[in-house]
């Protein structure tokens, strides 16, 4: 299949069954978090290596917040706290830390400490790592919405790329390339807007275990899909 694909510009990744890992290891649950961050940092130089310039990853979901066991989200907090400890290789790699979403509902603590991330590597320019937490479509959907009707917008000028302006998105381009782990074929309401016409890579590996192998699989992947855009 002939390749008419640009740069990859935009990588999504739906990390998905990390307790189910340690569980196979007969490791606690929360052991999947140190394995977590891991390969967080090593899949974002394989990113980088490929020249691309936005990689999101899902790390925590609205539901995972408000579902899982009180220990657990405990656990996923100290992660979140975690990250400043990781800013001098930010530094060095010239990475630009961002997040999306709403943080809101994280504690203020970890807020300040996302912010204080986000501002120290503001004026790095090679791979900007974007960590969405506390995310939902709908309640993206939601809060999208509100802040249309807040500016007042007339229905009769809102477009479809208006509309974009006003999700947590709007700064970053539209991803080629969606990427989910342990092979659920399913999109759990990942980024729905922005996802019109992005490829999508299922693969079998968690993502503890999500390699550069298998890294270069969705690379030849995407390379070799030829995409038409509805055409």
């Amino acid at each position: 299949m002939s390749n008419i694909n640009t740069q990859l510009s935009h990588l999504w990744i739906i990390m998905d069954w990390n307790r189910r890992w340690a569980r196979s290891k007969l490791l606690p649950s929360v052991a999947w978090h140190k394995a977590w961050a891991d390969n967080v940092i090593k899949i974002t130089k394989l990113a980088d290596k490929q020249w691309i310039k936005y990689l999101t990853l899902w790390a925590l979901s609205e539901n995972n917040l408000k579902k899982r066991e009180k220990k657990e989200v405990e656990w996923i907090i100290k992660l979140i706290n975690n990250i400043e400890s990781f800013l001098w290789e930010m530094l060095e790699d010239n990475l630009r830390f961002d997040t999306i979403w709403n943080l809101s509902e994280l504690p203020k603590n970890s807020q300040i400490i996302l912010e204080r991330v986000k501002e120290k590597t503001k004026n790095n320019t090679w791979i900007t790592l974007v960590i969405a937490l506390v995310y939902g479509w709908q309640d993206e959907i939601v809060r999208a919405t509100k802040k249309i009707l807040d500016a007042w917008i007339n229905p009769e000028i809102l477009t479809k790329k208006e509309f974009r302006k006003y999700l947590d998105t709007a700064n970053f381009p539209m991803p080629e390339l969606i990427v989910r782990t342990w092979w659920d074929i399913r999109h759990s309401g990942f980024m729905l807007f922005d996802s019109e016409y992005s490829e999508y890579y299922f693969t079998e590996k968690n993502w503890p275990e999500f390699n550069e192998k298998e890294f270069s699989k969705c690379m030849d992947y995407y390379w070799n899909t030829k995409r038409n855009f509805g055409k």
